[in-house]
């Protein structure tokens, strides 16, 4: 009894320090994926339109989405004023499904509508698949910069302060020159 009490422990031990491994911290490499957008279509880190790019990644609770349009709002007024190269730099969000106690069909809908009003980019996240591979938080707003190579180079969770909006902006101008 003794032994087998031992051995359960030392596999949640085991199965905790595996969750906790799977954060992505700067520096590491993030680990694709495949996931479709409100049309159907399927993207990965390795899509056409993302190859060579510098990316921002916008992972958000449907019940979080207005957290961080200042953030948003600073990259249009950046790309507008030629500090990010459109041909270098591409951002797109990753909508976290499970968070929200709203209807999938009427988060999809909401979706379509801003696609099709702004032609973003937002893939549809129905198992929290890069919650988990990225280690992100549940119930938040989480931004992601990987470089060309599809290293990390900058995280963030909930609301963006200025500073590091200011610091995350340089990050993307910095790696997409390199």
């Amino acid at each position: 009894m003794r032994k087998a009490l031992v051995m359960v422990m030392v596999a949640l031990l085991w199965s905790a320090s595996a969750v906790f491994a799977a954060d992505l911290k700067v520096g590491e490499k993030a680990p694709d994926f495949k996931l479709k957008d409100s049309t159907g279509k399927e993207y990965s880190l390795d899509h056409p339109q993302f190859k060579g790019k510098v990316l921002y990644i916008a992972y958000v609770d449907p019940d979080e989405k207005d957290t961080n349009n200042h953030v948003e709002d600073a990259l249009k007024k950046e790309k507008d004023a030629g500090g990010l190269d459109k041909t270098r730099y591409e951002g797109f969000g990753i909508v976290n499904l499970k968070a929200s106690g709203m209807p999938n069909f009427l988060i999809k809908a909401a979706i379509k509508s801003k696609q099709k009003k702004t032609g973003a980019i937002i893939v549809l996240d129905y198992e929290q698949e890069i919650l988990k591979a990225w280690g992100l938080k549940d119930d938040a707003s989480d931004i992601v910069i990987l470089d060309k190579e599809r290293i990390c180079r900058f995280t963030s969770s909930g609301k963006l302060p200025q500073d590091e909006l200011v610091k995350m902006i340089n990050i993307i101008k910095e790696y997409q020159v390199k």
